[in-house]
């Protein structure tokens, strides 16, 4: 995301308060994507259902949209970090024209998983037939709109990325309204598919207008996973992780049974996507403040190694990029802190906007404190990858996912004042971990670096010196 967190920066130079404003928007709208989008039009579209469906066919439709967002995710979790990488080692290597094959050839691959995953589920479900195919459509859009923003990242123009989402949940909205008058739950979820529809096809068409045309399929992505093993098992255990708190407590005594195997429990549910948008504003200050300071610090570093610097120059900008990164992330801590101590403050007013009863005010407001830490923690991962450092990123996952689960077991057992502290003891636990991962890489940044490059004879070298072996031999 650092490239579009610099064309981003451009508005921040800019005189008016408006460019600034403009500036956090983008970025807020980019960097968090459909998930932003999604808790949006479905609080809006929540009181509609609430007016013209029952209780029940309105629990119905909302959590077969959470279902929709929590498996589509998971399922394209594994391909994620093993794309993000291939796609940065071509763009480091200027091979743009390898970008619209990958893209094409990802979402056929991952189109074909999800299906043979989603639809025995979809079909299993006790809803009409056109019902079932527009579930699984819509499944397939997201699916497809988890993939488009990995190869936008490296996009010019950000501002298609910021229309297609605002579109889409417009369309979503309005094609809910209309639709779901008419033809009740089928109609909500038709409106709902048609506007994520919408968005995946702008996406889908910023890419090609991006990056060109000029072959059909690119493999080269699925080799990745054979070399950068540690990276699928990342995708895997950070986005089972971010929902496995949410499992535990739809599958637990606690669970509401919608219908056949769909379960949630939106007392807990609803709080913590509300929780979720108190970071927006720090994803925005990541995207266009941090990670764009971060890589210009990190890019003069590798580059005074590959000018073969001096030992004295490559030490103080490994310096560099540690006080870097302590200046943001002070500056992310108070600035979170400001926001999500002004949202407890004011907790009872937001819970009435939202109309949230006494049971979830109580997890929102854990819930912000674990959104809190899940966003420090996610900083600390992204620098992680910054220097490839895998195994560490995917220890933090594991152990994330692993925390998240038995943290949320036990308060579940032991009642209604715990919920939520699973959550935010798992977030806060790989912080800390995080912090003192990345600290002891970093003081030691020299050594990892140098120590990891492969030992080779270059291969001329080799050769010659066969050469010169087979006439000696020949000589005696």
């Amino acid at each position: 995301m650092a490239g579009i967190g610099f064309r981003l920066q451009k508005l921040l130079s800019g005189e008016s308060y408006t460019d600034l404003i403009k500036a956090y928007l983008y970025s807020a709208v980019i960097s968090t994507g459909p998930m932003l989008m999604v808790i949006l039009a479905l609080g809006v579209i929540k009181v509609a259902v609430t007016s013209w469906l029952s209780v029940e066919d309105g629990l119905f439709f909302m959590g077969m949209i959470i279902y929709v967002y929590a498996f589509s995710m998971i399922g394209v979790a594994p391909f994620l970090y093993i794309i993000t990488r291939y796609l940065a080692d071509r763009y480091y290597l200027k091979q743009m024209d390898s970008f619209t094959p990958t893209f094409i050839t990802s979402l056929e691959i991952i189109f074909l998983l999800q299906i043979a995953l989603a639809a025995p589920f979809i079909w299993g479900l006790p809803l009409v037939t056109s019902a079932k195919w527009i579930l699984l459509t819509l499944y397939l859009f997201v699916s497809g709109i988890w993939i488009a923003m990995i190869f936008l990242s490296a996009a010019q123009n950000y501002l298609w990325i910021v229309g297609a989402y605002c579109l889409g949940a417009v369309v979503s909205m309005g094609c809910g309204f209309v639709l779901g008058r008419k033809n009740a739950m089928e109609g909500f979820l038709a409106g709902y598919c048609i506007g994520q529809g919408l968005t995946f096809f702008v996406l889908t068409v910023r890419v090609f207008l991006e990056f060109g045309y000029q072959k059909l399929h690119d493999f080269g992505f699925l080799f990745y996973a054979k070399r950068y093993p540690y990276l699928v098992l990342v995708g895997i255990f950070y986005y089972i992780g971010i929902w496995v708190d949410k499992f535990c407590f739809w599958f637990s005594p606690k669970g509401q049974s919608i219908v056949g195997k769909l379960f949630v429990f939106m007392d807990y549910d609803t709080p913590m996507f509300l929780a979720f948008l108190s970071i927006v504003p720090s994803m925005a200050f990541f995207l266009i403040r941090m990670e764009t300071s971060f890589v210009r610090y990190y890019q003069a570093y590798y580059q005074s190694i590959r000018d073969r610097a001096g030992l004295g120059l490559i030490e103080a900008r490994k310096n560099a990029i540690i006080d870097n990164l302590s200046e943001h992330f002070q500056k992310f801590v108070v600035f979170q802190g400001i926001i999500s101590g002004l949202i407890i403050i004011f907790v009872y007013q937001i819970a009435e906007a939202f109309y949230l009863n006494p049971l979830q005010v109580g997890i929102f407001r854990i819930g912000i404190l674990g959104a809190f830490a899940q966003m420090g923690f996610l900083m600390i991962l992204n620098i992680l990858f910054y220097f490839d450092f895998q195994k560490e990123a995917f220890f933090l996952t594991l152990l994330f996912c692993l925390c998240n689960a038995i943290f949320t077991i036990i308060t579940i057992n032991i009642g209604l004042p715990a919920y939520g502290f699973g959550f935010a003891a798992a977030c806060f636990t790989v912080l800390f971990s995080g912090f003192l991962i990345l600290d002891a890489k970093l003081k030691n940044l020299d050594y990892w670096t140098f120590m990891r490059q492969p030992i080779l004879t270059p291969k001329f070298k080799l050769e010659t010196e066969w050469v010169e072996a087979g006439e000696k031999s020949r000589g005696e």
